[in-house]
């Protein structure tokens, strides 16, 4: 029996011509460090992200994305849970102020709706225009994210809607501001107010959800 020579790397350059192999001009890629331009823009990371094959998305909108939009995801969040939606929509929040991106969520309205068995989390997301134009449905709750979405109304292909249809009859057009308020205003009555409004709002928004969502 041939003993077997140990193996050893194979030299493309030295291969003779009469091998059947032909050689291939192989590059070996040289490791360089990361710069500039290996990074990812955002836009360019929610262009990835946010899909057409995705779910349809309904995406609240407020000024500062830290306290009545993560509150109506929650709220949206809990009601498709026990629809028949649920599993077929995700349900997103952002701000229309960068000024507060990446702020941590009210702490007031974390105790206020944990109440309610909703739990807010994690920090404020400004809104980008991939997530604007891939939305299914959004929905402005103040004066602000109404403002925004009419600045970018060229890029969103899905349904806008104020918050304020979806109120009861004499209703603010809006959600208030829990942080845009008197000396002399209750603090627990406008968080509550804020709850009760963005529950109707979000209950009124299950039943329209097959004409503007899927």
């Amino acid at each position: 029996m041939t003993k077997l020579n140990k193996l050893k790397p194979v030299d493309n350059n030295q291969v003779p011509s009469s091998n059947p192999i032909q050689k291939e001009n192989i590059q070996t890629p040289v490791s360089q460090p990361l710069g500039q331009q290996d990074f990812i823009l955002p836009n360019k990371v929610a262009s990835r992200t946010y899909q057409s094959s995705d779910l349809p998305t309904i995406l609240f909108l407020c000024k500062r994305g830290m306290s009545r939009s993560p509150l109506a995801q929650e709220i949206m969040r809990d009601l498709l849970q026990k629809s028949s939606y649920f599993g077929r929509i995700r349900v997103s929040s952002r701000g229309v102020n960068i000024a507060y991106n990446d702020c941590s969520v009210d702490g007031r309205m974390q105790s206020y709706s944990s109440k309610l068995g909703l739990i807010l989390h994690g920090t404020s997301k400004f809104a980008t225009v991939p997530e604007l134009a891939n939305a299914a449905l959004i929905i402005t709750m103040d004066a602000d994210s109404e403002d925004f979405v009419k600045v970018h109304k060229n890029a969103i292909r899905g349904h806008t809607r104020p918050i304020g249809i979806f109120l009861a009859p004499g209703s603010e057009p809006y959600i208030q501001d829990p942080y845009d308020r008197g000396e002399d205003t209750d603090v627990d009555d406008r968080y509550d107010s804020i709850i009760a409004s963005t529950q109707i709002a979000c209950t009124k928004i299950l039943s329209v959800i097959p004409n503007l969502v899927l």
